[in-house]
């Protein structure tokens, strides 16, 4: 059997570097290459971007999908992603901002958000969100040509991101919660691998599609307050306690260190992806362990609409909790 080459504390840094020399590298990228093609497009659509927009589009979406997603998707191949392939991924970022905030804001079927796709969308229905989104993918066709198995990928990505809008409901329950999460966050992050130029093997594809699920837990734990004043339900306000949510969050980490043992890749490919995800992961350990607190002082059943904003935001600017990510990132590594 493969073992785990435990994450040390030279191991934790080692993967912090690596990410901190990513982020540089992709905001040089945004600055020089996504934020003209970005100008240029909404100047074409008559569009003005709000601040939260600006955010998204030019730095969060672009920055977490290249560093946390197709970075460590090719981690386990042994490479880095090429600069095309860089490239492609900040524009289809952008884009998937704006098809996320379309579906928020508007009751369209299915059928619809796929004739944008498709670009057989009624005229009348082309306003200038719908039209920046043609103006980057005219971008985006410049220098690739999507392929059929992304097209698929993100038109399946988009049902999801219409049935998730079901946690707007507050009678829906935490099983429903968490099969509309993996099925998104999963879709989505098989979108991101469509972007590459590789062939997944079906053990890679269960590998990517866990990470997503496994992502979307670290968002809703940081998320807590934010999605409480938005009205969004998610396993975190939905679990009896935050033990169980804790619990449902480490039997996810495991699935996921399975799913890269069980890859064909080579024992170091597969221990540097796991450290790697570990390093990241490891942040939702903290607020686990920051929710566990505003728990206890509540009590159970737990309930999310009493604490205040303090008692729900994990504020990494502590030492104790910085500590606490290298402790959390030895610990999820060994997960099996």
């Amino acid at each position: 059997m493969i073992q785990i080459i435990v994450l040390n504390y030279f191991g934790f840094i080692r993967s912090a570097f690596s990410y901190a020399l990513s982020t540089l590298r992709q905001m040089r990228l945004m600055r020089s290459f996504l934020k003209p093609i970005v100008h240029a497009c909404l100047q074409r659509a008559n569009y003005t971007l709000s601040t939260k927009e600006q955010k998204k589009i030019n730095f969060y979406y672009p920055l977490f999908n290249q560093i946390v997603n197709i970075e460590n998707y090719l981690r386990l191949k042994g490479r880095k992603p090429s600069i095309d392939e860089t490239k492609r991924m900040a524009i289809i970022s952008a884009m998937a901002t704006l098809y996320d905030d379309l579906i928020d804001e508007e009751d369209y079927e299915k059928e619809q958000y796929h004739a944008i796709v498709d670009r057989t969308i009624s005229p009348s229905m082309i306003g200038p969100k719908i039209q920046l989104i043609f103006e980057l993918d005219d971008a985006l066709r410049k220098i690739w040509s999507p392929s059929n198995d992304f097209i698929d990928a993100l038109k399946v990505a988009i049902e999801w991101q219409i049935v998730s809008k079901q946690q707007l409901l507050k009678n829906i329950s935490l099983d429903e919660i968490l099969s509309i999460s993996e099925n998104k966050c999963g879709n989505s992050s098989l979108l991101w691998a469509a972007v590459l130029d590789e062939k997944w093997t079906l053990q890679e594809k269960d590998f990517i599609y866990q990470s997503g699920v496994v992502g979307q837990m670290v968002n809703d734990l940081f998320d807590a307050f934010k999605d409480r004043e938005d009205g969004v339900h998610t396993f975190v306000s939905k679990a009896n306690s935050i033990h169980q949510a804790k619990e449902i969050f480490i039997a996810a980490c495991i699935r996921l260190n399975q799913t890269i043992l069980q890859t064909s890749t080579s024992n170091q490919n597969k221990e540097k992806t796991i450290e790697h995800f570990a390093c990241i992961h490891s942040f939702a350990m903290v607020a686990l362990a920051h929710l566990q607190n505003t728990n206890l002082k509540y009590g159970n059943p737990w309930d999310l609409s009493k604490p205040s904003r303090s008692e729900l935001v994990t504020d990494m600017a502590f030492w104790s909790n910085k500590i606490k990510l290298v402790q959390e990132s030895i610990f999820l590594s060994k997960l099996v």
